[in-house]
């Protein structure tokens, strides 16, 4: 008995393993696929052609960003249906005005970063199916998921990893002021 327990755990954890491999290959492969649409939009050195820069221009400005980042806000923003809602917006301009990444001694709110919709939209779907509760776990899981590109793309890093603790704090009180209503 003891055996057909370890056996159906290994069994598990074998194909556990198996999905978080497919996966990270996915991923892998969605990123090669968004790193190869950015290279094919940027205009060529010698082009001459105004018109042709104009469209490749256009067409690199709106394949611009981290693919993965702007997937989940758009499903937060389906979940939580747009920012038409006063409270999504006083809570986006909120988080855009009081939260910030530190790289070294520079400060970039994560307005600038067009990071707040998003945030907000999340952190309210996040807040409600938590029962309207600002939890340390809740702020966690959001800062970790969302990556911030470096580099042109060259690598990404947590938001976590790039916002101080007095950036997290002064999310906490952005979050509590809006599950009290007073934002």
């Amino acid at each position: 008995m003891r055996s057909t327990c370890a056996s159906a755990r290994d069994t598990s954890l074998a194909s556990s393993l198996s999905r978080a491999r497919d996966a990270s290959a996915r991923q892998r492969a969605a990123f090669q696929r968004f790193t190869s649409e950015r290279r094919l939009a940027r205009p060529h050195p010698s082009s001459s052609s105004n018109a042709t820069t104009t469209t490749t221009t256009t067409t690199r400005a709106t394949n611009d960003g981290n693919v993965f980042v702007e997937s989940f806000f758009d499903l937060a923003d389906t979940v939580a249906g747009g920012r038409e809602s006063p409270g999504f917006s006083r809570l986006a301009d909120a988080i855009g005005r009081d939260v910030y990444v530190q790289v070294g001694a520079w400060r970039l709110y994560v307005k600038d970063m067009k990071f707040h919709d998003g945030l907000a939209k999340v952190f309210a779907v996040k807040l409600a199916a938590n029962e309207n509760s600002v939890d340390d776990a809740v702020i966690h899981d959001v800062l970790s998921v969302v990556r911030v590109p470096l580099g042109g793309g060259k690598a990404d890093v947590p938001l976590e990893d790039l916002c101080p603790s007095a950036s997290v704090n002064n999310l906490k009180n952005v979050l509590r002021d809006y599950v009290d209503d007073r934002l």
